[in-house]
Order: structure tokens, then sequence, then C-alpha cells
């Protein structure tokens, strides 16, 4: 591999959990306001900004680290089957980000101290939803490592 393919695919991945992290933390702060309001009053857009954009620095890092650790190996695995199989790197990488982020919340349910370390996924919507973000990582992924072709 090349040193400027090597910088590509680094500058993709970096893109990729990056993406991640922000959504994931856009969308578990929206899923725990959510809850909040299930059980009290309306959560008004103010506050629903503030705690958005407090969330981004406070859990963002994390999640960015979780995307990280759960894409590496993912990412790895379908570059494989991209390459052995000749297989799409869009629909490999997506899928790859999605099963990625599952394994990497089912691992962290079982390891942590907590019962569960990112509130979001307690539930299977929750869940999926944010699995689903790992479906941009590869899309962005994809889009930013693998050269178009034609």
């Amino acid at each position: 591999m090349t040193l400027a393919r090597l910088a590509r695919v680094a500058i993709a991945f970096l893109a990729a959990v990056a993406a991640t992290a922000v959504l994931g933390s856009v969308l578990q702060t929206q899923i725990n306001i959510a809850a909040i309001e299930s059980i009290g009053p309306a959560v008004p857009l103010g506050l629903r900004a503030a705690t958005t954009a407090e969330d981004m620095l406070g859990f963002g890092p994390v999640m960015a680290a979780i995307a990280g650790a759960a894409m590496a190996p993912a990412f790895l695995v379908a570059g494989v089957f991209v390459w052995l199989a000749d297989r799409s790197p869009t629909i490999l990488f997506s899928l790859a980000g999605v099963l990625g982020l599952f394994a990497a919340f089912g691992l962290m349910g079982h390891f942590t101290p907590m019962p569960t370390l990112v509130g979001a996924v307690r539930g299977p919507f929750g869940l999926a939803a944010m699995c689903a973000t790992g479906l941009v990582g590869g899309l962005v992924f994809s889009r930013l490592a693998t050269k178009p072709s034609g």
C-alpha cells in the first residue's frame, strides 16, 4: 500500500468515526430527552439545543472512541470481503459499520461496570438507531477510501 493510499484510508477512517460520533451523540441526546419527556414536562427547544451541544462536547469523544474501536476491525473484515469477493464496498462498509457498533454495544453491556454505558441503547429502538449511525460512518468511509469506478 502506497503512502498516499494509506493516508487516504486513514483520513476516510477518521471522517467515518467523526460522522458516527456526531450523529450518535445527537441521537443519544434526543433519545434521552424523549425518555425524560415521557415521564414529565416537555423540554423547551432552547434547553434541547443547549443539552445537545453540551453532549456533543461531553459524550461526543466517548462515542468517537466507541465508533473507532468498533469500526476498525469491522472495516478490516469488510475490506477483505471487498478484495476477495469483489463486492460493493458501499454495501459492505455500511453493513460493517452497523454490525461493528452492534457488537461494541453488546460487549460494553457485558464488560462495563454500569448496566448501560450508552443509555440510548437500553431498548431495541435506541439500539437500532444508534447502530444505524454506523451505516453513515460506513458510507463516509466507502466514499472517501475507495477510488471512484469509471
